[in-house]
């Protein structure tokens, strides 16, 4: 896959997480926190497929529909 932001071909792989799950958060154009669940797992750990470009340091992942 090649990388949206600098052209050059990313490396495929998992980003992995040791807690129950991988949280995204932020802030809307008002000013309110955001918050958007990425993975989950009851088995205390997840893992997400995604591509790394290791030029500009940019991760762009799969996420699960929930």
């Amino acid at each position: 896959m090649k990388c949206p932001f600098c052209g050059n071909e990313m490396k495929e792989g998992t980003l992995h997480s040791g807690g129950r799950y991988v949280q995204w958060k932020g802030v809307d154009a008002e000013g309110r926190k955001e918050e958007c669940l990425l993975a989950k797992s009851c088995m205390g750990g997840t893992k997400m497929e995604g591509h790394l470009c290791v030029e500009c340091r940019k991760v762009i992942l799969d996420i699960e529909q929930f």
